[in-house]
């Protein structure tokens, strides 16, 4: 039997004390009649009476069954809607603590009252026409066929996509990808100013360096020195992401159209940016920044073309199968 009630668990707690009680005082009376010591027999009957009457009672009052009401007593009611702690307890995570939980269920309770009463109030004027069982009917076949689709699309739909793909999807749909915001590839370091200055000249001979050598050294310097950095030669960022790493107002198209490499410095950081290309909004987006973007529409007409075959091979099967009948009127 599951306890619940503080009543319950105290009786269960002195019913294992008093068994344990009786047990110990049999062993030590049995001691006491072997031994020298005299003991009074009145006594010795009087304690085994007393152990055993409350043995008794307390297997009793466990063994009683207690009323719904004192296990699960009721929260709230909303003219005939009754809400009892059972079900505001199903929801509230044991896990939280005290405080939080009494909140869980006051807010729970709160919510379900204000429900309850917009429902009575919507019961009272349900129009006459209002078919309520079709409605429910189907919404239940809805909710059952997409979650059959959404099984069907995990385990058969294929997510992998060529580059080949990407590229032909692009070439056909390229127009539909206009920026709507200037766009760049650059090389972008931030480093604290707490370097020391044999660590700097480092940098800043790598940073100016045209060979592969060099290259490696800055991608290993910032690695292990900067708290930011993009060296991708193939990502496209926004210029607004890069001008917010940068200091306040040093970056703006008219900035990087005029310059291509800054080398900038303020109380806090050492700023390296190079531009390597631009691409102005109104211009067609690279194939690069919305390979994501077209990625998910490929998939998603990939899942389309997957429900309506598996649709026709289910209609197809069910008609071989004379499972399909109509009837003319």
């Amino acid at each position: 039997m599951f306890l619940r009630s503080p009543i319950m668990k105290m009786l269960a707690v002195a019913q294992a004390t008093s068994v344990l009680f009786f047990s110990d005082l049999s062993r030590n009376l049995i001691k006491l009649s072997h031994s020298s010591l005299w003991v009074n027999p009145l006594f010795m009957l009087r304690c085994f009476q007393h152990c055993v009457l409350w043995l008794l009672l307390s297997w009793a009052l466990l063994s009683c069954e207690f009323a719904p009401g004192d296990e699960d007593p009721m929260m709230a009611q909303v003219f005939d809607k009754k809400l009892f702690a059972s079900e505001v307890n199903s929801v509230v995570p044991e896990t939280m603590d005290s405080t939080d939980r009494i909140l869980a269920r006051n807010a729970y309770v709160d919510r379900w009252i204000k429900e309850n009463v917009m429902l009575h109030e919507a019961e009272k004027n349900i129009p006459a026409d209002l078919q309520i069982d079709k409605l429910v009917k189907d919404y239940q076949a809805s909710l059952i066929m997409l979650q059959y689709e959404k099984s069907v699309v995990e385990s058969l739909l294929d997510t992998v996509i060529s580059d080949a793909e990407l590229e032909a999807y692009y070439d056909a749909n390229k127009s539909q990808y206009q920026l709507e915001s200037t766009i760049v590839r650059c090389h972008l370091i931030k480093f604290p100013r707490s370097l020391d200055d044999k660590t700097l000249k480092k940098i800043d001979s790598s940073w100016k360096g045209n060979k592969d050598s060099d290259f490696r050294d800055l991608v290993s310097l910032s690695t292990t020195f900067a708290e930011t950095y993009y060296l991708s030669d193939s990502i496209w960022y926004k210029l607004d992401v890069i001008s917010q790493e940068m200091p306040k107002g040093s970056i703006s198209l008219n900035a990087i159209r005029n310059n291509k490499v800054f080398q900038l410095t303020n109380d806090d950081y050492y700023y390296f940016l190079k531009i390597l290309d631009v691409k102005d909004k109104t211009e067609i987006a690279p194939l690069a920044f919305i390979q994501e973007q077209a990625s998910r529409v490929i998939l998603h007409k990939r899942k389309i073309a997957l429900l309506e075959k598996l649709r026709e091979d289910l209609y197809q099967r069910a008609v071989s199968r004379n499972n399909i009948k109509i009837f003319t009127q």
